[in-house]
């Protein structure tokens, strides 16, 4: 009777194991997201993109390279109000 039991526990055992799934990292994880180096030609587009654009960026990386402007000009409209940073 005792190998019996041991047998009924040895399946239980076996059985919880598989359930489990065996705990395999198989997944393929998405690369990091490119790191930005120059600001976008859409956001100088406006001072309300740009504020927009500058304002999505990261404000805690410490260890990115300074954004580059492109070689554009602002566009500068004498309707809009000021925006703060």
């Amino acid at each position: 009777m005792l190998t019996h039991k041991t047998a009924w526990l040895a399946l239980a055992a076996a059985l919880v194991l598989a359930a489990c799934g065996g705990g395999d990292d198989d997944e393929v994880h998405p690369p990091p997201p490119p790191v930005a180096t120059a600001v976008p030609d859409s956001a100088v587009a406006s001072s309300t993109a740009l504020v927009n654009y500058l304002k999505g960026q990261k404000a805690d990386d410490e260890t990115s390279e300074a954004l580059t402007l492109p070689s554009v000009d602002i566009a500068i409209s004498e309707t809009e109000e000021p925006q703060s940073l």
